[in-house]
């Protein structure tokens, strides 16, 4: 179904206008629900059709030492990975959140109705992601192995059937119908290096002066990041924190807000 004929230069230039058209729409105001599911929709369906932007396979590819995969010279994808850990420095996680085609499919099947399960331990996947970083790096440049591929990643959107890693990836994306986006919070690579450019983010969902400490927003937020203090390393802009609010107490920031009586950074 992957229509190779088109540029994949093509994936690049849907993500940086994707990610900047998110960020833009949330400063604004503007973000919300049916927007959302818009972006959501239309990053599933590009990494069927082009397998792209698959910013964790590319970095793979990088990585391994085998650039000309890529379709793109070697130094602009690089370039590319690097602009959006600026951007996510910057913005908070825009792109994991709805223009990477990964995280899109995995989004929208955590819509499923059905019993939900969150990891309150932050520190355990935590751990895990950057364990899996190291071992793609070491593989992948030691060894030109790429350890997406045994995940189905590929497979999965070539619709590969044919291949067992292909129901790797299935597998996974079963689970993420009852636990939040387990591919991007536990296995990518890519994702682990844009969460930690994301605990120092400038622009962030948080608190301002109209909070009431209700924690509506706790309760409903799948990573466990809507918390005072939190890092938001984990925060994917879902959005479902501003919607359960009925204060209007978020806004995406800059700005901390000292609560009355706590000198806890929002």
């Amino acid at each position: 179904m992957v229509m190779e004929s088109v540029p994949k230069f093509a994936g690049m230039a849907y993500a940086i206008i994707a990610t900047i058209a998110v960020i833009v729409l949330f400063r604004t105001g503007r973000f919300n629900r049916r927007v959302g599911y818009l972006f959501l929709g239309v990053s599933t369906v590009l990494g069927f059709l082009l397998f792209a932007p698959m910013l964790p396979y590319q970095m793979q590819v990088l990585v391994s030492g085998n650039a000309s995969q890529l379709g793109v010279p070697a130094a602009l994808a690089g370039g590319i990975l690097l602009v959006f850990i600026v951007l996510t420095f910057v913005f908070g996680r825009a792109f994991c959140g709805y223009a990477c085609p990964i995280g899109a499919v995995q989004e929208l099947l955590y819509l499923v109705p059905g019993r939900k399960l969150t990891i309150r331990n932050k520190a355990v996947p935590t751990a895990l992601r950057l364990l899996f970083l190291v071992a793609f790096i070491a593989l992948a440049a030691g060894f030109s192995i790429g350890l997406l591929k045994y995940l189905g990643v590929r497979d999965f959107f070539y619709l590969n059937a044919a291949s067992a890693f292909f129901f790797v990836f299935l597998a996974l994306l079963l689970v993420s119908v009852f636990v939040y986006r387990p591919f991007c919070r536990l296995l990518c690579p890519y994702g682990a290096l844009l969460s930690l450019a994301a605990i120092k983010g400038r622009f962030k969902l948080r608190r301002n002066v109209h909070c009431k400490d209700c924690k509506k927003c706790e309760k409903v937020c799948p990573t466990n990041e809507a918390g005072r203090g939190a890092l938001k390393q984990e925060c994917y802009l879902c959005n479902r924190c501003k919607e359960a609010c009925r204060l209007d107490a978020l806004d995406y920031t800059t700005r901390q807000v000292q609560p009355a009586g706590d000198r806890t950074a929002a």
